[in-house]
Formats: structure tokens, sequence, C-alpha cells
């Protein structure tokens, strides 16, 4: 997949080029602090829906993606605090995979300029002969069962499409300083036309659980409340911090 948000140099690995490379896992999450939004694949609705509201996106050819809204502010979200742990329930995957990803074509890639990457300290990711280690093929791993979600979940969301389910989701809601926000570009699925679908469909999808996802998504746009919860919280933590350094500098 092409979306690489917060990879500044991503490269693709190389046995040859990249033999004596190690990784240094982290559950820090700090990197992610500039985006608003991230890509969600549909087995990791339920887990998301506790804390994320959960969105549809459509993109410039007509296609549509469900993302995690991960903050009622553009540019940046306070789901992890100043040390980068996160502060939700659950971390989308698309965010776990950081710092490597795997493109359409299969090709592995990692961020270059992440300092997880070292040839001095770290987990090898192959070994002496040049074979994968046995961190490389935890990574390889992880990248497949996403990327294979993230394949059901494009034709889970053509599905829905074609039977013309989604519809536009426009409303103003509280940033959590007082100050209203709109929310613009999303889509939802509409419950009503999801009654009127035929059974013979409505079976397949129920049968594959991805009728669960469905209302999974919808029970997750409670989620809005506690972004606001959030925000707030971050807000009163930014004028603190701007109160002290305005008496220091006094």
């Amino acid at each position: 997949m092409s979306e690489l948000l917060f990879y500044r140099k991503p490269v693709a690995l190389n046995r040859e080029n990249h033999r004596s490379l190690k990784f240094s896992p982290s559950d820090k999450f700090r990197f992610s602090r500039e985006i608003n939004s991230v890509p969600l694949t549909g087995i990791e609705f339920f887990e998301a829906s506790r804390d994320l509201p959960i969105f549809f996106s459509r993109s410039e050819s007509g296609q549509y993606f469900p993302l995690a809204l991960l903050s009622l502010r553009n540019n940046q979200h306070a789901q992890v605090d100043e040390d980068g742990v996160w502060q939700g329930n659950y971390v989308p995957a698309f965010i776990r995979r950081y710092p490597f990803a795997m493109t359409d074509n299969q090709t592995v890639c990692f961020d270059e300029t992440s300092d997880q990457f070292s040839e001095e300290d770290g987990q090898p990711l192959f070994d002496e002969q040049g074979e994968n280690s046995e961190t490389l093929n935890n990574v390889l791993q992880f990248l497949t069962n996403f990327d294979k979600s993230y394949k059901a979940t494009r034709e889970f969301c053509a599905a829905l499409a074609e039977q013309e389910l989604f519809k536009p989701f426009d409303i103003q809601v509280m940033a959590g300083d007082g100050k209203p926000v709109r929310l613009e570009g999303l889509h939802v699925v509409d419950e009503a036309k999801l009654l009127q679908v035929e059974s013979e469909q409505v079976q397949a999808w129920f049968k594959s659980g991805q009728l669960a996802w469905v209302y999974a998504h919808l029970h997750s746009l409670g989620a809005l409340r506690q972004l606001s919860r959030q925000q707030l919280k971050a807000n009163a933590v930014e004028e603190a911090k701007e109160r002290a350094e305005a008496g220091t500098l006094n």
C-alpha cells in the first residue's frame, strides 16, 4: 500500500545492502503525533471502537476505506503523551507496523531515518549466512497479515459501495475548548439502507463476520465524545506549559 504518512525516508529492504542492519523494537509512538487519522482494517473495528470513532473516507477515484479518527484537530492528536506512550486502549496496526511497511507489490520497506535501526545495537535482521532472522520473519508475518486484512477490507468496502450504503457524515462537534469543529468529507454506513439489503447478501456478510464490522463501526461513533474529552485534557496541559514558560521568562 502507498500510504506512508510518517515515513520520512522509506527504502526497500535489501539483504545485501542491509545485511548488518539491526532493529530495536519500541512501544513508543511519538512519531505519529502529526496526523489526526490513520487507515484501519475491518478486523480491527472491535478493539478500536472502544475509544476511536471509525469513519470511511472516499478517494478521488471513488473508492471507500475506513479510518480511525485520532483527534478533532488537524495534523495532530493526543493519543500519545510526551514520552510517546499510547494513552488509549488500542493502537492501530497501521501505526504498530512502523518503521516497516509493505508496498502493493509486496516489497518490504523501512524508514531509514528511524532511530530503531543501527549496525551496532539491536536484533539482527539477517543471520551470518544472509538468511532472514527470526526477528525479520516476525516482521514479515505481521506485514503479510496486515496486507491480507487491508485487501479484505478494500473488497468489503467495494461491496458496501455497490449496495450504495455509504452516506456523508457532516456534523459539528465541540473540540474540548468550547469551540465547535465541523467534520466534513467523512462517510458512515446508512443503517436504514442496510435493513433494505437483500437477505442473501446480508447472510453472506453475517457468515463472513463482516456484518459485525458494520455494527462495530456504528457503535464507534459514540467515541467522538471521548475525543472531545481528550482534547480538553490536552488543551489544559498545553495551557499549563505556556503559563510555566511565561513565568520562567518573567
